[in-house]
């Protein structure tokens, strides 16, 4: 597939900063793909021949290619080439807002409602790949900012193993910051998440300040340390105005994927 005419990525204006030219280079593409130039599914030109009609160098257009590929624009297949990535909505990632500021507050607190060993269930066991029945330790607990109400409710089920202290991280406040945050405090290296919509029962709508049958959404998640080993699994519940999921659908603007 050759270039119809050379072209070059576009130069600043005046008075705009100067943009190195692997990134000039991705805004280029991104742009082309963005117009139906390359098609979805479709192949782009060989390196060389993005590098001949723009006249950057090889090393530049490898780059630039390289955050397109990282953005998940293209694609690249040994010995085929590089091709515009076909769009999967089902595949589309979500964002989480409005639990991001209120996880990684300093006044964040947690009051626990419930803490004991229990024995896993069948769907529990099979979750965590063990046997049902095998014991496990089950926390239930309410989260908060400051005085004010609860806005997230965990009940979660951990592996009990005395050679890693994922029962303490259980209970310290900051380990939901760093799952949230990405961090995991060292411990969770994947995390898996379902959310579900649900009405809430009369417990968890008392210990939430709302109404019997209010609705909600229901968080399941999955724990897997640094070897893909399950460790954790349980849920978080929340009002319906606790928190809201966002997704970019299609080409992220500029390479990013705004809200």
């Amino acid at each position: 597939m050759e270039e119809a005419r050379p072209a070059r990525p576009r130069t600043p204006l005046p008075g705009q900063r100067e943009i190195p030219p692997y990134q000039r280079m991705a805004e280029l593409i991104r742009g082309r793909i963005m117009d139906g130039v390359y098609k979805a599914g479709g192949r782009i030109p060989s390196e060389t021949a993005l590098a001949k009609s723009t006249g950057l160098s090889p090393l530049t257009v490898r780059k630039a290619l390289g955050i397109l590929v990282d953005e998940g624009l293209l694609e690249r297949f040994t010995g085929k080439g590089t091709y515009v990535t076909e769009l999967n909505y089902r595949k589309a990632l979500f964002s989480i807002d409005g639990l991001d500021d209120r996880v990684s507050s300093k006044e964040m607190a947690t009051r626990i409602i419930q803490a004991e060993v229990r024995r896993a269930s069948a769907e529990t066991a099979e979750r965590l790949a063990i046997k049902p029945g095998v014991p496990l330790w089950y926390i239930k607990r309410s989260i908060r900012i400051g005085d004010g109400p609860p806005f997230l409710l965990q009940e979660g089920y951990v592996i009990l193993d005395p050679y890693r202290p994922v029962v303490e991280a259980e209970l310290a406040t900051t380990y939901l910051t760093g799952l949230f945050s990405g961090g995991g405090q060292g411990l969770v290296k994947t995390a898996r998440m379902w959310v579900r919509p649900l009405s809430l029962a009369r417990e968890d709508a008392q210990l939430l300040g709302v109404q019997e049958g209010a609705a909600g959404f229901r968080m399941e998640y999955a724990f897997h340390d640094s070897q893909g080993a399950p460790i954790a699994t349980g849920s978080f519940i929340s009002p319906e105005d606790g928190f809201t999921l966002i997704s970019t659908l299609g080409i992220p603007l500029n390479g990013k994927n705004g809200r």
